[in-house]
């Protein structure tokens, strides 16, 4: 896996609060109600996704994993949100970003893998880490799943 370190401007995006235990099942049910919501929305509002399905975590994991399933749009489309679908924006800034390549399942171990490279460089690490799911998980065989991974990074 190659981690790279970047610097994004900002970016804003819609989403909704999702939140579910740890289990497999449990957080795909939470992120397909999620996405749903949110690009149901995006299309009654004629608003236009800029990537694909992204989950945003603005903690570490606790007792509940606690996301928000959304996605980039423009600042514009970002002013189109109401009711339970809420916007936000990423801010300006330096990040961590890999490919993990494979199941969901693992996605962990690149977590773990950006993490470790933070701390062995001596970076500060802060919040939120995001994932963009670049394949369609109905289309693409699960070994060749690719998700982005972002890891802010402080100071």
């Amino acid at each position: 896996m190659n981690i790279e370190r970047k610097t994004l401007p900002e970016q804003h995006y819609i989403y909704v609060d999702r939140e579910c235990g740890f289990d497999p099942k449990g957080i795909g049910d939470a992120m397909t109600s999620g996405f749903g919501e949110v690009f149901g929305f995006a299309q009654g509002k004629g608003i236009a996704p800029l990537a694909m399905p992204m989950s945003v975590y603005m903690e570490m994991p606790g007792d509940k994993l606690r996301f928000r399933a959304g996605v980039l749009v423009s600042a514009d489309d970002a002013g189109k949100a109401e009711g339970a679908v809420k916007s936000a924006v990423m801010p300006a800034g330096d990040v961590l970003t890999a490919t993990h390549v494979g199941p969901y399942a693992s996605l962990n171990q690149s977590h773990k893998a950006l993490w470790d490279y933070a701390e062995s460089h001596g970076l500060p690490k802060a919040m939120p880490v995001w994932e963009i799911y670049v394949d369609d998980p109905t289309q693409t065989p699960e070994a060749e799943l690719r998700t982005e991974i972002f890891r802010a990074l402080g100071g």
